[in-house]
């Protein structure tokens, strides 16, 4: 199944976080670290060392290059 919701834990050391997590740095770390493409981005949700990523609903991206990455992610659930 696809997933449309995505998990970003924000204390991982790959991404450099450095006081908490807000709308900008969650806007940052998806498009130039997931390269996800904004038209692709439905909505972002910010918690205290977390955001929580909305995909919009269309198949169109499911084998794209940055989907696929960002299933593999650790850091990503």
């Amino acid at each position: 199944m696809h997933e449309r919701e995505f998990m970003i834990d924000a204390n991982n050391p790959e991404l450099e976080i450095y006081d908490n997590v807000d709308d900008m740095f969650a806007q940052t770390v998806c498009e130039d670290i997931l390269e996800i493409p904004q038209e692709h981005i439905k909505k972002i949700e910010c918690y205290n060392e977390a955001f929580k990523i909305y995909l919009t609903k269309t198949r169109t991206y499911f084998r794209d290059d940055w989907y696929v990455n960002l299933q593999r992610l650790d850091y990503v659930s």
